[in-house]
C-alpha cells in the first residue's frame, strides 16, 4: 500500500492492490468524519503531482459533504474529479467559480485561501490558478 498524506488539506491519497482512493476529512459543526472517494489511476497521478489541483479538489468536495442534503453521489463525484483534475484551466476556473458563487457562498475560495495562502478576492473574481 502506498499512502500520501496532505496534512494542510486534511486528506490521504492511497494506492493498494484493490485500487486507488482519496480520503477527505470533513468538518461539519461539531462533527468530523472521513469520506473515501474511489479514484482512477489518472486521478491519482494528478492529485499526487499537482498540489494546486489537489487543493481545489479538496475545497470543492469538502463543502457538499458537510450536509447529507448536498452529499455527492458517485456520478457527481466523478464529475468533480474529471472537471477539476483533467479539464483545461479555463473550464476548472469556471466550474469552481460557479460553485463558489452559488450554494457554497464563498466556502470553496475561503478553503483555498486558508490552505494555499491565496488572496480570496482574486479567486472570487475567477482566477484560481497562479500564473
Amino acid at each position: 500500500m502506498t499512502k500520501k498524506v496532505f496534512h494542510n488539506l486534511r486528506m490521504i491519497l492511497q494506492s493498494n492492490e484493490e485500487g486507488f482512493s482519496l480520503e477527505i476529512s470533513v468538518a461539519s459543526g461539531h462533527a468530523e468524519f472521513s469520506v473515501t472517494i474511489p479514484l482512477l489511476e489518472k486521478d491519482y497521478s494528478v492529485i499526487e503531482k499537482d498540489e494546486e489541483r489537489a487543493a481545489f479538489l479538496q475545497a470543492a468536495l469538502h463543502h457538499p459533504f458537510q450536509l447529507k442534503e448536498t452529499w455527492l453521489d458517485e456520478l457527481e463525484q466523478r464529475k468533480y474529479l474529471d472537471l477539476i483534475l483533467h479539464s483545461p484551466k479555463e473550464v476548472v476556473e469556471s466550474f469552481l467559480t460557479e460553485k463558489d458563487h452559488g450554494r457554497a457562498n464563498g466556502a470553496i475560495s475561503n478553503a483555498v485561501r486558508i490552505t494555499c495562502g491565496r488572496d480570496q478576492s482574486v479567486i472570487r473574481s475567477g482566477r484560481w490558478f497562479q500564473q
